[in-house]
């Protein structure tokens, strides 16, 4: 099973291919993205070309933000992800222009942004469920989690603090939205955070000891299991992690 950034990475092939069809449609047309947002993450530069402004990447990404930024109407969350995911793209060619805008925001966006988790959260799982719709494969939604301790009174090369104790797991989650126009996309999101922050806190209960000397493997694949059966519903049910790394570093031994 592909991990969550493997399927990004698929994204930009597939945009690639589907904007053959959408070229089609729009190559004689002018491009006329221009910039209305100020924010200081997003840079609003034109590099002119041949007696025409076009726009580098960085207001490429500014009006993709413009873009999808509309879909975070007052009511939103309260939409269900049939609607919400419909409105998105509901052809290759909206999906392959949806995807591109996507990818040019997440690639920039800052987390002191006020809509940074619309878009991490909310619009990166909608991408992700469209894309995979396209692709005929199943809806999988990736975890990264950690366990550090014994902070060590010096930091590293980057100014960050380091831990003489580290648990780094990365991990795929299945699951199924079986009615998706009885499923907000409230609804969802709380699901699938809910699942990553419990693993989280799960791991984070552990001691040292219990991570090193169990299966670990086994360990957080049991509690997935138990966490996937919990939080399912007849409407939309998870799976237990598939999990593809762990890695263990103590430095003290």
């Amino acid at each position: 099973m592909k991990k969550n950034s493997l399927i990004i990475l698929a994204v930009f092939l597939t945009v690639s291919a589907l904007t053959g069809c959408a070229g089609r449609n729009s190559s004689s047309e002018p491009n006329n993205v221009t910039d209305q947002r100020g924010e200081p993450a997003i840079n609003q530069t034109t590099t002119p070309t041949s007696g025409t402004s076009r726009p580098t990447v960085s207001s490429n990404a500014s009006a993709a933000y413009e873009k999808l930024i509309a879909y975070k109407t007052e009511n939103y969350s309260g939409q269900s992800v049939a609607d919400f995911n419909a409105a998105l793209a509901s052809t290759p060619d909206e999906l392959a222009e949806f995807l591109a805008a996507e990818a040019d925001v997440i690639n920039v966006i800052s987390p002191d942004d006020e809509n940074y988790d619309f878009f991490t959260t909310t619009m990166t799982f909608s991408a992700n469920e469209l894309y995979c719709e396209h692709m005929g494969e199943e809806f999988t939604f990736s975890i990264a989690l950690s366990k550090q301790s014994r902070l060590c009174d010096y930091l590293d090369e980057d100014g960050e603090p380091v831990y003489e104790f580290n648990c780094f797991v990365e991990a795929n989650v299945v699951y199924s939205i079986n009615f998706p126009k009885l499923v907000t996309v409230a609804e969802r999101d709380k699901m699938l955070l809910t699942f990553k922050e419990e693993m989280q806190n799960y791991l984070n209960s552990l001691s040292e000891t219990e991570i090193t000397d169990g299966n670990i493997r086994e360990i957080l694949t049991d509690k997935s299991t138990e966490l996937a059966n919990r939080l399912s519903t007849p409407n939309m049910q998870l799976s237990s992690c598939e999990i593809y790394l762990i890695e263990i570093n103590d430095v003290s031994v």
